[in-house]
């Protein structure tokens, strides 16, 4: 999904305390193990984008938060949390934010680790 556009608190000025700015909001997930093409073309064989959608305005206009960084942790370990989801890339832009650039972006991508060997151990 990309550049989804919605009204945030968001930021740590004045001016991003007292309203809500417009952000962009981009999404990508990887699903493995799941074939390329599903055996029907029904959407309870594919994750529904508008579960993720629905996601990201959930977090972006659920109240103010201070760093875009915590919006887009927030929505990545979300949409990490649907079903079959091993991967999420989510990257959130404010733009116009310098008069000398198209906006700030803040990308994260997160990894599902549910793997027992990627925890460490005692001796």
């Amino acid at each position: 999904m990309e550049r989804l556009r919605v009204h945030a608190s968001v930021g740590i000025l004045d001016y991003e305390l007292r309203s809500r700015q417009q952000v962009l909001i981009s999404m990508r997930v990887e699903m493995h193990g799941v074939p390329d093409i599903p055996s029907a073309d029904e959407v309870d064989e594919v994750l529904d984008y508008r579960a993720m959608r629905e996601i990201a305005k959930q977090e972006a206009e659920s109240g103010h938060i201070n760093m875009l960084e915590t919006l887009t942790g927030r929505i990545a370990q979300r949409l990490l949390a649907l079903p079959g989801v091993d991967v999420a890339m989510v990257r959130v832009t404010k733009p116009n934010i310098f008069p000398d650039c198209d906006g700030v972006t803040v990308e994260v991508l997160s990894r599902r680790s549910d793997r027992s060997d990627d925890c460490p151990t005692s001796p």
